[in-house]
């Protein structure tokens, strides 16, 4: 009697400790969208971006990895998620910088993913609703070299740097205008300025 009681014991033991396994998993799999509300540089006009940004290029996002740098303390120092950009044709740069199409270049795109530890699941930050590339549409990025790494370029202004070609992107709106608007309005500008033209 006492080996089957012991038995069961054991494997209801298992049989939990399975069940308890296979939820943490699937739990630690979940992840929770979260905006964060950042001061950025704003533009007025495409103009002003043009002559603010260092390198205008039209191509495609390819891989893209997350990356997130705490400091001594534990806190997050840098965070974003880095996306190799295969360059399609070079518009406008303001520094000679030997890239050519074809190349690849890093890009810093403003949202990034933490664990949440022993807790269960991952939180995605997105800086201002920022929505990542995908790797089918065609973009025209504005771009800047980050301050602190140098083969790592960083998108103007948060969306009004980033621009699909191939869909128009419903954005959330910003101190009572329209941030849709003032984004399609700067797209339809840099898209004559550089002789874009449309998907067909």
């Amino acid at each position: 009697m006492r080996t089957i009681k012991k038995t069961k014991i054991i494997v209801i033991g298992i049989l939990f400790i399975l069940f308890f396994t296979t939820w943490y998993l699937m739990e630690d799999q979940k992840v929770t969208y979260s905006e964060v509300h950042a001061k950025q540089l704003s533009f007025k006009t495409s103009e002003e971006m043009i002559e603010f940004s260092e390198l205008i290029v039209l191509g495609r996002a390819m891989a893209s990895e997350n990356f997130v740098n705490y400091d001594k303390d534990g806190f997050t120092d840098d965070a974003y998620t880095i996306t190799q950009f295969k360059i399609d044709s070079i518009l406008e740069e303001d520094k000679k910088t030997n890239l050519k199409a074809g190349d690849i270049i890093k890009v810093a795109e403003p949202t990034y993913i933490v664990d949440k530890g022993i807790s269960p699941g991952k939180i995605h930050f997105s800086i201002n609703n920022y929505q990542n590339m995908n790797d089918t549409d065609k973009y025209l990025l504005l771009l800047v070299p980050d301050v602190k790494y140098q083969d790592l370029y960083v998108i103007l202004g948060v969306n009004e740097g980033k621009h699909n070609i191939e869909r128009i992107e419903a954005d959330k709106e910003k101190e009572g205008v329209p941030q849709e608007d003032k984004n399609k309005k700067f797209k339809e500008e840099l898209m004559s300025r550089f002789n874009i033209k449309p998907p067909m």
